[in-house]
């Protein structure tokens, strides 16, 4: 690690605020380059840092929204880094978080995202986990193919409630995963259909326990290129952020968020980086405010 997100501090134990923790691993050789993804975004945050040197309060300003970040507390935790697992699980098992913290977690595959819930729900039950994605990912296969079968072994979890598939798309999905997550009660809703369907979904979280997952893959790959699976078309910068804040808004109870599937060995890793940045920010804010 070279530097910290924003330029923050590391946490001071029992303090209230946001944590950002990076994540280094990769399930599969053909997915490598992941496991680099919180540095690179820690270095592109820099920009975003208090111009004084200071850590606290941040003072990030938008001409559009005024100051988004402001007397918000925030600190880096650094990385936990895992080759199986197994070893994930166990220094997750460590890491000390209690609920006045909100983790956002970043880097590695979307086969993290199965252990990052598990370790929020010892301290969370009846958990609602909502996936941005381009894909459904619930293939029943998660030995050969994790983090093309996450949501489906998430699922499984004791403490999850159910699964919304956000904004799925593109012809890099499977018809019968997508039919044995619905069978299993979850609710399913192509990027076609956001704007018929949210209003139904913002008042099923009302007052829920969310966990936020969020693919790269979600987005148009003109704003996020660099991720290893992207597909054409998908929401622009401004719609991802309408959809994260009607459902913090709604929620109200955010436990922890990932962002997974950067990749910035790939082509177009600053814009991507950039992007993923703001949309961090942007949800502190939301859930801030």
């Amino acid at each position: 690690m070279t530097s910290r997100f924003l330029g923050l501090d590391a946490k001071s134990k029992g303090e209230k605020g946001f944590c950002f923790i990076g994540i280094e691993f990769c399930s599969a050789k053909y997915l490598f380059g992941v496991q680099k993804a919180a540095d690179r975004i820690r270095e592109l945050s820099f920009r975003y840092a208090n111009a004084d040197g200071s850590s606290l309060p941040l003072k990030v300003y938008s001409p559009e929204e005024g100051y988004i970040l402001k007397d918000t507390k925030a600190y880096d935790l650094g990385n936990i880094s895992a080759d199986n697992f197994k070893e994930l699980d166990k220094k997750l098992l460590r890491l000390d978080l209690n609920t006045n913290c909100i983790p956002i977690f970043v880097g590695g595959d979307h086969s993290v995202t199965y252990s990052l819930v598990k370790k929020m729900t010892t301290n969370y039950k009846d958990v609602v986990v909502v996936q941005f994605d381009a894909h459904s990912d619930f293939i029943d296969e998660f030995y050969d193919y994790p983090h093309g079968s996450v949501m489906n072994e998430t699922s499984k979890l004791e403490g999850v409630l159910k699964i919304i598939h956000f904004g799925i798309r593109g012809n890099l999905n499977s018809y019968p995963a997508i039919s044995d997550s619905k069978e299993k009660g979850n609710i399913v809703i192509p990027y076609n259909e956001i704007g018929e369907k949210i209003d139904n979904l913002i008042d099923y979280l009302k007052d829920k326990n969310v966990y936020i997952t969020f693919d790269t893959d979600f987005l148009n790959p003109a704003i996020a290129p660099a991720t290893n699976c992207p597909e054409p078309g998908g929401p622009s910068y401004e719609e991802a952020c309408s959809y994260l804040k009607a459902i913090i808004n709604s929620s109200k109870r955010i436990i922890g968020v990932d962002f997974v599937e950067y990749n910035p060995t790939c082509a177009g890793a600053s814009l991507t980086g950039i992007t993923i940045v703001n949309l961090i920010m942007e949800m502190m804010s939301y859930m801030t405010k």
